[in-house]
Order: structure tokens, then C-alpha cells, then sequence
């Protein structure tokens, strides 16, 4: 694995995120698809990449969030697996959908029609998932009016409804009143509809939480997003999964090395002043590359094992950091993410520090920070 020239970089560990997947087949069983949604550049992991890993770990589906990933997976020359765009469509976008042989989403009797008209006049074909809402209020179609929307579409000789599905609003909160209701409603809509059961038909639910700690909800197929790259979306994990780990660190290397006396502020506004003589480095890596600037005078590093805060304001492109009277180097490895010498920064650790949860940190970290891939544990 060849550093990049950028001093500060993302690595994924390959090998870890497909026994992840492999985890999670052998806990849903091979009688439940496996769909791994790589939607938001795959969590942060890089969309490509990690599109092809799961490919090579023998997934049924990938999932996105609009057209455009699609496309990009498409022409990155995966052609032989199933991708879902999971997102609402737009009309403007239906014409792409069907050129490159994406399943979508019907969420209304409306979109339907369009996307009725667009095959028509382009003598085309669609595969399509119907997404019934059962509690999540974003998208759907209700409940009651979902079997008028199949009816309409098993009339019109342009489509082939490959799944239905609904989506778990509360399943990452334990004991959730909720979550047996929704996962009830959507059950006794299959059975009514005629669904359950049917070769024909993919019924699925299943989120993170929902594969993990709620197995009635695997049905024909699971979208466990988070979990795939190793983070938990709840404390009750079964123990069979507890070998799923995260994938995903960055490191960075100091840029300067400093020594600055007692008195003395640090970075924009002078948030941070030193308490006494102390040796500051400089890490190039800021909040033009998705550390959150809320992680100022709060989040830490690794270096040589030790940690060791954030301090003053963190910059666009740069963080400072207050290691007393150890020394570092021009050039050393400092860990932001990860490990290091049996010491850890978790994204758990990160997303706690600024309120918030690992989606949002994940997904924060740009393109600015290159990937490096590593396949071997």
C-alpha cells in the first residue's frame, strides 16, 4: 500500500469489510438476499471500490441514493450485479435510469404514471421496487393505496416489479414500541397483497438494526448499510457479529513542529492558550477535507501510541495539536482514525465529540483525502 503524495489520506482496510459481508451472510442464511447500499461515496469508504469489493464477496444487490451513483458504477464496469437506486426519482432522470439498467423506486401512484409515459414513448422496459410506507414519513406509498399502485403497474406491460419494501424508522432504539408495529404492518401487507412468499417478488425491510437484532424482518432480502463497514447501530449486538469491524482510518503526517511559551494562543480567535512551555504540531488536515471544525479543542491524535488533543480553532486546511514536551517530527505518522500501539480514536469517538452519529462522520471525510486500499488483514 503506496502512501499518497497528499500528506494526509484515508486507508480501507478491503479484506476486513469482506468479512464483514461474510459475517453477515452466514447470520442472515442463503435463503436472504444480501443488498449492500455503497450510497454517499459508500459511507465515506469510496463508491468503486468498495462497489467491486462487494461484488468479489458475492453480494446479490447494491443499493444507491439517486441515478448518478448508478451510472458511475455502471461505467466503472459493474454490469453483472443489480443496483437499486433507493432514492425518489425525478422525472429528468428516468431516461438514464433505464439506459443503464437500474432498478428504482416507485413511491407514488404519480411517478408511476410518468414513469408509464417515458417507457412508452421510448419502447423501453423498467424494473421497479415499490416502497410502502410504514412509518417513516419521507417517501412511500401508504399502505391502504399500495395495492392500487400494483394493480396499476401489473396493467402496464412496461414494468417488472422486481421488489417491495419499506424502510425501519425506529429499529436502532432498543425495545422501540415502534419498531413491532411498523415491522408488523409490513408484514401483514405482504400476506394480504399476496406477496409473501412469491419468487417473483423481493420483499424487504431489514436496515442495520434491523438485520442485526431483529431476525423476523429479513424476509427475501436485507440493506444493512452501517454495520457492513463495521459500526454498530445499537448496544445489543448478538455475539455472532461481534467480529465485524471497522474499516476505515486516516492518517496524516506532521507538517511543523513548534515550541511555544506559557501565555501564548493557538490558531484563529485564540481559543486555546498555553497553560505553560509546550511543543505544538501542525497537522494538515481540516475541515476542507471533512474534520468537523466542531471537533476544535475537544478531539485528539495518535502519535507513537500516546493521545493527544486538538487544540484552537481547526482550520480549513490544517489542526494544531498540543503534545507538552514530548517531540514529533517532520514527516512522523500521526493517526486520527484508528489505531496505534494498542490506543484507539473510533468514528464513535468523533461523532459523541460532536454530537452527532458516524453516518454524518463518515460521510463528511471528501475527496480531497485520497483512499488507499489495503487487501490483506
Amino acid at each position: 500500500m503506496k502512501q499518497p503524495n497528499h500528506p494526509a489520506w484515508i486507508e480501507i482496510n478491503i479484506a476486513q469489510f469482506k468479512h464483514n459481508l461474510a459475517v453477515l451472510q452466514q447470520h442472515i442464511g442463503p435463503n436472504t438476499k444480501l443488498c449492500i447500499p455503497v450510497k454517499a461515496n459508500a459511507y465515506g469508504h469510496g463508491l468503486v471500490e468498495m462497489a467491486r469489493a462487494a461484488v468479489d464477496a458475492r453480494v446479490d444487490y447494491l443499493a444507491v441514493s439517486c441515478s448518478q451513483e448508478g451510472v458511475i458504477l455502471r461505467k466503472a464496469g459493474i454490469n453483472k450485479l443489480p443496483i437499486f437506486v433507493m432514492g425518489a426519482i425525478h422525472i429528468e432522470q428516468i431516461p438514464e435510469l433505464i439506459e443503464h439498467d437500474l432498478e428504482f423506486t416507485i413511491a407514488s401512484h404519480y411517478k408511476a404514471r410518468l414513469v408509464a409515459n417515458i417507457c412508452k414513448q421510448l419502447q423501453k422496459t423498467v424494473k421497479v421496487h415499490l416502497e410502502v410506507d410504514t412509518g417513516m414519513r419521507r417517501t412511500g406509498v401508504r399502505v391502504a393505496t399500495a395495492p392500487l399502485v400494483l394493480d396499476y403497474m401489473s396493467q402496464e406491460s412496461c414494468f417488472i416489479v422486481k421488489g417491495v419494501y419499506s424502510h425501519l424508522a425506529t429499529s436502532d432504539v432498543p425495545q422501540h414500541p415502534f419498531s413491532k408495529q411498523q415491522i408488523q404492518e409490513f408484514i401483514d401487507f405482504i400476506k394480504t397483497s399476496g406477496l409473501l412468499n412469491n419468487p417473483d417478488i423481493i420483499c424487504h425491510l431489514s436496515n442495520s438494526a434491523g438485520v442485526a437484532c431483529h431476525p423476523e424482518t429479513h424476509l427475501d432480502m436485507v440493506r444493512p448499510g452501517l454495520i457492513a463497514f463495521g459500526y454498530f447501530p445499537r448496544p445489543d449486538i448478538p455475539e455472532n457479529l461481534r467480529s465485524i469491524k471497522p474499516c476505515f482510518s486516516i492518517k496524516a503526517k506532521i507538517a511543523y513542529f513548534k515550541s511555544v511559551p506559557a501565555g501564548f494562543g493557538v490558531s484563529y480567535s485564540h481559543t486555546y492558550i498555553t497553560a505553560k512551555p509546550t511543543h505544538i504540531l501542525t497537522i494538515p488536515i481540516g475541515y476542507g477535507d471533512g474534520l468537523r471544525r466542531s471537533l476544535s479543542n475537544k478531539g485528539m491524535i495518535l502519535l507513537n501510541g500516546k493521545r493527544y488533543p486538538m487544540v484552537g480553532t481547526i482550520c480549513m486546511d490544517q489542526v494544531m495539536v498540543d503534545i507538552g514536551s514530548d517531540s514529533g517530527y517532520v514527516g512522523d505518522i500521526v493517526t486520527i482514525v484508528g489505531h496505534d500501539n494498542g490506543q484507539q480514536i473510533s468514528i464513535e469517538d468523533l461523532s459523541q465529540s460532536c454530537d452527532t452519529i458516524p453516518y454524518e462522520i463518515l460521510c463528511g471525510f471528501n475527496d480531497r483525502l485520497p483512499r488507499l486500499y489495503k487487501y490483506s488483514l
